[in-house]
């Protein structure tokens, strides 16, 4: 298998997206395992909330970078909500394949109100 960026180079969209997918459904479980709704609750437990809103803030930017050849779009939309990178907004340089490693998002950062990127 090529990986993400030798995917891309064969223009072999589906693999390429696979990762995007796989960390979107592994989000999806990671909410469904800690329900942060309920450790928001518990005030004693606000460390913990900070690390599970980290993991998912953190787990989309690195999505956003993924997708952002295909849906370039939903991919400044999640990072114009994430209040990420906005000096660069609206441009292709926003996105790069080498900030998708973990952990560039500083603690405390303070994300915008959430705005359906998808409209029905």
């Amino acid at each position: 298998m090529f990986g993400y960026s030798g995917s891309l180079d064969v223009f072999d969209i589906d693999a390429s997206l696979d990762d995007a997918m796989m960390c979107a459904v592994s989000c999806n479980g990671f909410i469904d395992a800690e329900k942060p709704w309920i450790v928001a609750k518990d005030g004693t437990k606000a460390g913990r909330l900070d690390e599970i809103l980290y993991t998912l803030c953190e787990s989309l930017r690195i999505i956003a970078i993924l997708i952002s050849p295909v849906l370039p779009k939903a991919a400044h939309g999640i990072f114009d909500q994430l209040n990420w990178k906005m000096e660069l907004s609206g441009k292709e340089e926003r996105f790069s394949l080498a900030d998708a490693e973990w952990g560039k998002l500083p603690d405390g950062h303070v994300v915008g109100k959430p705005v359906p990127l998808f409209r029905g």
